[in-house]
Formats: C-alpha cells, structure tokens, sequence
C-alpha cells in the first residue's frame, strides 16, 4: 500500500464503504447469521464453493476461499464428518484427491444459497 495521501480520501472512502457493506451484511453479529445458519463463514463459503464447482482439490478450493489450505484441509475433515462431503480420487490426476458435496452437503448448500440470496435482498432493500 502506499503512503501517498493523494489516495487517502480514496482508501478511506474505499474502508467506509467496506465497513458499511459488512455491517449491513450483518457479518458482525453472531446471531444473525446471514446465511441463514448457525455456520462459521467459511464453512458455508466452502459449501457455495463445491455447489458451483462440483468437485475441487484441497488446494482449488483454498485458492477460491482465499484461507490457507491446512485450514481447508481441516474444514473438509469436519464437513466428511458431518456428512457433508466425501474425498475420491481425481479423475485425471492419481495421485490427487478431490472433494465433492454429498446429498446431504448439497441440501445445506442449497439452503444456505436461498437463504443468503434472500438476505441480500433485504440489505439492498
């Protein structure tokens, strides 16, 4: 980032518009999950994620989360376990995994895609 207060104004205006938006997400609040269930944002980010993609790496998916993919990695160990998704081989690639949404993780993505698109209609409301 520069230093140069000829874009100060801009990277101010720029953080105010972004605090806006965040708030009137309701990103902040806890309670007021804005994709409409009680998940941390990553998670239900990794959801939508696979919902569109079908099926990613690890590593995709961590580049298109922007998260550090041992902590991907970890997200898609809970979510195997709850259900959600399963790991399997990749088709071209042998030596790679990938990880796909099952008819459980698929009904929730789904939900949360409803959910948070009805959200935002409110916040542009």
């Amino acid at each position: 980032m520069t230093d140069d207060p000829a874009h100060a104004p801009e990277a101010r205006q720029l953080r105010d518009a972004t605090r806006a938006l965040v708030l009137a997400f309701g990103a902040l609040n806890d309670m007021r999950r804005p994709c409409g269930a009680t998940l941390p944002m990553p998670h239900a980010w990794a959801l939508l994620t696979l919902r569109e993609a079908d099926a990613l790496t690890v590593t995709a998916l961590s580049a298109h989360l922007g998260i550090d993919r041992t902590n991907v990695s970890r997200l898609c160990a809970r979510m195997e376990a709850r259900g959600e998704l399963v790991r399997e081989d990749h088709p071209s690639d042998g030596r790679a995994r990938q990880v796909r949404l099952t008819d459980k993780g698929r009904a929730l993505a789904d939900h949360l895609d409803a959910s948070s698109a009805a959200h935002f209609a409110a916040v542009i409301e």
